[in-house]
């Protein structure tokens, strides 16, 4: 069974407004698809931030019941994308860096072994073994 962590940018993009492409994928794969914590704390920080709360907050909502349980940052996830921050700034010292919350998304996909859906592929594509998706049409 393939599992599927999605992105923040992915949730939101769900969540803003009928994308076909990734609303088909995730019908053919809701089961295998994952919501790490660390996304709900990105999305949570979205719309705390939000000019418009509300619709932000009904956004969030929907979400919630289309994924209800989140994936739990644990302790291996913490290693792994320790190990991912270490290998990127070993392997590309001068490169530009990923942000520290994909960096973070990215060890927990790889310590779930799950494909990294994600629109971000530039920035995700530098780390070492993960498997990227892109379920976007544009």
């Amino acid at each position: 069974m393939m599992l599927y962590l999605l992105d923040t940018n992915a949730l939101s993009r769900l969540a803003r407004e009928v994308d076909p492409s990734i609303t088909q994928k995730i019908r053919g794969n809701l089961l295998n698809c994952r919501v790490s914590a660390v996304s709900w704390f990105e999305l949570h920080y979205g719309v705390a931030r939000s000019a418009h709360p509300e619709k932000a907050v009904s956004r969030l909502r929907l979400l919630r019941t289309i994924f209800p349980v989140s994936e739990p940052f644990e302790e291996h996830a913490a290693r792994r994308a320790a190990d991912v921050r270490v290998a990127l700034e070993t392997l590309r010292p001068n490169a530009q860096p990923i942000g520290p919350f994909d960096v973070l998304l990215a060890g927990h996909a790889l310590a779930l072994g799950a494909v990294m859906v994600t629109h971000n592929v530039g920035e995700f594509s530098r780390v070492p073994g993960l498997a990227i998706e892109d379920w976007q049409t544009n």
